[in-house]
This record gives C-alpha cells, sequence and structure tokens, in this order.
C-alpha cells in the first residue's frame, strides 16, 4: 500500500460568501437522502440549501457533465501526522508500529501546528467537509486559521491516555479544560465541537474510562475510544499478558492491576448505551454479543478504516455483517502513519473495487451522511437537503452510459 492510487481527489463546490441566491445544475445530482436525479439543480442561499430538483432554471450555472453530491465525512483523523510520506513501518506485530509513530512524533518538531494544517488542507482539498479528529494536544485549535477559506468541521475528540490509576485526576482535568474551552490556546470557535476520547483499553485505566464516560454524558459530548483493533489488545484484555504487556513495561506505563482478569471489549461497550454519540474506532475483532449489542444502541458508530485495515493485514472485517445488521457504521482514513492519505473518497472507491457486490449508493452513505449520523451532525451536513449546509462536492464524469452510481465511481473528480 505505499503507492498512491491514481485516483484524482474531490473537490468541494466553490461558494461566493454573499447571502444571494446562488443555483447549479449538473448531469447527476447524489442527495443521498433520497435517488440521484438526472440533470438536477441544487439553489443555495446564505451557506444553506434552499432546493433540489430537476425542474428547468434559466438562471442555474450549468457546471456540464459533474455530479453534485454532499461533502465528504472522515470520522476518524489524526491530522498531526499529517506530514509523513508513507507510512510508518513495521506493520506488524502491531506494538512495533506503535514504537516507531511515538518514535516519529518525537523526531519531529515539538509544534505540531503546520502539520494538522498541513492535514487539514489535503482533507479539505479532497472534498471533505465534516472531520472526526483525535487532538493530541490543543494545537489544533491553533491550526485552525480563520482567514484560511472554507475548511471542514471538526469534531475535536481530545485523546486521553494513562493506565496506571495515579494519572486519573491529571487527566480528567485535561478533559474538563477541552470541553470547557479554557485549555492553553483553545480559543473558542464555531467550527469545532468539543469530545473526548479515552484513547484504549490498552492506555487508559478503567476507573479513568469510566469517568470520562460520565464526563462526555454531562457535557452531552461525543466520545471515540479505539477498541477491539487487534487480537493482542483482546489477549491484554483476559489474560493480561502479551506484546502489549511488554511495550507498556518499556513504556514505564504498565500496571499489573489495573485491568481485571477476564476483561474485553464488551466491558467498554456498556458505558457508552446511554451517551448521546459514541465511536467505536476500527472494531475489528468485535465478537457476535458485541455486534448484538451494537445492533441495539444506534447511538454507538463504529468507524471503519478500510486501506489502514489492509496495511496491517488484519483478518477481514465484519463491516458487512454490520450493515446488514442494521449497525451505525462510517469510514474514516487513521493517519498517515498507516495510510498514503486522507482521501476519504478513495476509501470509497477501495471498497468499491474491493467489494463490487456492495450496492455503490451503500457505499455513498458511509462517506456522506453515514458518517454525519455518527459524528452527531447529520441535521447539518451529510446529504443535499434543504435547510442543511451547502457542503457540495463535484465530481467530473465520464461520458458513459450504465447507473448513476456506475457513472460516479468511474468518473475523475472535479479538481
Amino acid at each position: 500500500m505505499t503507492a498512491r492510487p491514481a485516483i484524482p481527489d474531490p473537490a468541494l463546490l466553490a461558494l461566493g460568501e454573499e447571502p444571494s441566491r446562488q443555483s447549479f445544475r449538473a448531469r447527476w445530482v447524489f442527495p443521498v437522502d433520497s435517488p440521484p436525479i438526472a440533470n438536477g439543480t441544487v439553489e443555495i442561499e446564505a451557506g444553506r440549501i434552499t432546493a433540489v430538483h430537476d425542474r428547468d432554471d434559466p438562471r442555474a450555472q450549468d457546471l456540464g457533465d459533474v455530479a453534485l453530491l454532499p461533502g465528504l465525512v472522515n470520522a476518524h483523523t489524526h491530522l498531526e501526522f499529517s506530514d509523513l510520506e508513507v507510512p510508518v513501518g513495521p506493520a506488524q506485530p502491531f506494538t512495533a508500529w506503535i514504537r516507531s509513530l511515538v518514535t516519529a512524533r518525537r523526531e519531529r518538531a515539538a509544534d505540531p501546528v503546520a502539520s494538522i494544517r498541513q492535514g487539514l488542507e489535503e482533507v479539505r482539498a479532497a472534498g471533505t467537509s465534516l472531520v472526526g479528529e483525535i487532538a493530541t494536544s490543543p494545537a489544533l485549535f491553533s491550526a485552525v486559521d480563520p482567514t484560511a477559506g472554507r475548511l471542514p468541521r471538526i469534531i475535536a475528540f481530545r485523546e486521553l491516555i494513562g493506565l496506571p490509576h495515579s494519572r486519573k485526576e491529571a487527566q480528567l482535568a485535561i478533559a474538563r479544560e477541552h470541553l470547557s474551552g479554557s485549555a492553553p490556546d483553545a480559543a473558542n470557535t464555531t467550527n469545532i465541537v468539543r469530545g473526548l476520547s479515552p484513547h484504549a483499553p490498552y492506555s487508559v485505566h478503567p476507573d479513568l474510562y469510566r469517568a470520562l464516560v460520565d464526563l462526555a454524558r454531562e457535557h452531552r459530548a461525543p466520545l471515540a475510544i479505539h477498541l477491539a483493533e487487534t487480537r493482542a489488545e483482546l489477549e491484554l484484555l483476559a489474560h493480561g499478558t502479551g506484546e502489549f504487556v511488554t511495550m507498556l513495561d518499556a513504556f514505564g506505563a504498565w500496571e499489573p492491576t489495573a485491568i481485571p482478569p477476564g476483561s474485553r471489549p464488551f466491558d467498554y461497550l456498556r458505558p457508552l448505551a446511554d451517551l448521546e454519540t459514541a465511536l467505536v474506532i476500527h472494531g475489528n475483532y468485535l465478537a457476535g454479543d458485541e455486534l448484538d449489542f451494537l445492533e441495539q444502541h444506534a447511538n454507538i458508530s463504529v468507524v471503519y478504516c478500510p486501506r489502514t485495515h489492509a496495511y496491517f493485514g488484519h483478518s477481514p472485517h465484519p463491516w458487512k455483517e454490520m450493515l446488514q445488521r442494521g449497525i451505525s457504521l462510517a469510514v474514516g482514513t487513521d493517519s498517515r502513519g498507516s495510510n498514503p492519505d486522507l482521501c476519504v473518497w478513495r476509501e470509497l472507491c477501495f471498497l468499491r473495487a474491493e467489494h463490487p457486490e456492495v450496492d455503490p449508493a451503500v457505499l455513498l452513505r458511509l462517506g456522506t451522511l453515514d458518517g454525519a449520523r455518527a459524528l452527531g451532525q447529520s441535521h447539518e451536513t451529510g446529504s443535499l437537503t434543504p435547510g442543511k449546509r451547502a457542503d457540495i462536492a463535484v465530481v467530473r464524469l465520464p461520458a458513459t452510459s450504465g447507473s448513476p452510481y456506475d457513472a460516479l465511481f468511474a468518473g475523475h473528480v472535479l479538481s
């Protein structure tokens, strides 16, 4: 997966800042929450969609042989690694990759603002209008430049790490500062929604985890956790053994009594039941009863990162079973530490090529409306629906017949 695929990037429709009415016509319009519209028109006023239709409108700007679709949603990123040109290795064992990523972080400049800005520009240029970002410091807020043009809306999940119980109060203080907006450099911005990310079962004490879930519930904040990502994680939870113990001990972070023997991902799923918005990042090795639980809790979404999953050589992801069960599912790119780029469109094209049996309409939803729902933003974006923000991506279509989705996924994306 080191070669960058020859798929051009999407582009967000350039809209004027004036509040006057704008109207755009295209060969195909994909509202996502309704069937595609041939020779469709999207009307916009003051940055909001006012109408989507196929009526003749002489005032509409004809964009030609293109498709209009909602801005893409990247439900999981780590923008601080956006300056990496290729994924770090080795990919196996997983803890060796973590060590390499930690080394890469330490070897780079202490201030990650430039890298985060680079990542924000990359996702914006890739037609993305909403991002679920794991923020390891307040640097994200400094990186958001309000003069930089139309930037993606960001759900900023503040990462919290602390397996030793002694770190609980300090991490809770960071979480409270983040949610309140009182952290250094965390200037208030309407473009950022604040959430929490207790990192993973191997890096967060169960008591800290439960306290962070309670804090998210109190603030009605979204929460994300990396869960059931590797078999080594399952071994650590169940038996307190394996490669994670070796790594954590080397980091000076291993506490043998922290994780009760016989633990499993289910212990981390149950507390999420009462949150408004919760994300299970990856979920590669969830068991059947854990999928049953997710099926019953639409507030919890799984974020599947297809090309990152392939990079690590995991067993096949249960994403198609999740779809069949009606489990809330979205897609993300993870970071450039495990992915050659941050383009959600390429994730969808990868799935289209690997799984041609899957309805392409479903794939498009995964990268748009389903992602917006997972991040608690479907009332604002994710579909071309009157009243929502005018987040619109443009795709150059080939001169071919067939279904609108065949044309869409065979098309070149306007840049």
